[in-house]
Formats: structure tokens, sequence, C-alpha cells
């Protein structure tokens, strides 16, 4: 994962085809996972990466979301996820397991732009299938 830059995941025609005009702006959360916000007309983009927080870590988190069912993003195991309390708000969060770490592409719609969790959750898997070719196996 230390090659790995959230900000340069994604090309500039990938950025480009899910209506992103600007360049990403770090973020860090403060809890070992940095971070790049792409904003869209739609939705806010992140992509997130974190070197220590594999399978169990995802797992002892379980409780904190009303959405939590493990996938395949690639040959990678994954896991779809939404906080509680976002039930039709338009978020979802596509982690992707790698190594001892994971990143996860976040999709928060715009209020006004709201499509419901399913359309969030399919948003975040497309662009978490193509950040996924660039991670370690």
């Amino acid at each position: 994962m230390a090659g790995f830059d959230p900000c340069t995941a994604l090309s500039e025609s990938d950025l480009q085809s899910y209506g992103v005009t600007k360049p990403g702006e770090p973020v860090d959360q403060g809890i070992g996972e940095t971070g790049c916000d792409f904003k869209t007309d739609d939705f806010l983009l992140t992509v997130y990466k974190s070197d220590e927080s594999d399978m169990a870590y995802w797992e002892g988190r379980k409780d904190r979301f009303g959405i939590f069912e493990t996938n395949r993003v690639g040959s990678h195991e994954g896991i779809k996820t939404a906080t509680k309390g976002s039930a039709g708000l338009g978020m979802c969060t596509q982690i992707v397991l790698a190594g001892s770490g994971s990143i996860s592409v976040q999709i928060n719609y715009s209020s006004d732009k709201n499509q419901g969790n399913d359309v969030a959750c399919a948003k975040a898997m497309e662009i978490a299938q193509v950040v996924e070719p660039k991670l370690p196996k």
C-alpha cells in the first residue's frame, strides 16, 4: 500500500467520466486513513487508503454499519458498507482489502441529487473496480 496514492488512483479521463473537473483535495481523517476528495455536481467521491485496516479491523467495527456485506472487487475481497442512520441518504462505501490494509471508495450524493443508497453503492463498486487493478495482490 506504500506506493498507492488516493489522489492519483484514478486517471484524468476516469475522473472526467464521473464528472470530476478539478484535481482531488487531500484529506486525512486522523485515524490512519489518508485520502483524496473529488467533487462532482452530483456527489462527493473520496478514495481513502489505510495500511492497517484488514478484514479483522472492519469485522471489529461491523456494529457501526447499517449495511455490511462482504463481496469481491476483481481479485480482492471487499465489503460494501453504509453507516447506521444513513439509509436512503445516498451514501455508500466499497472497501477493497489488499494485504494488511485496504482502500475505500466512498460516495456521498448531494441532498438535492440523492438517489438512495443502492445507486451510491453501485457507483462506489463501479469506481472501486477501476481502482482495484492498481492495488497490491
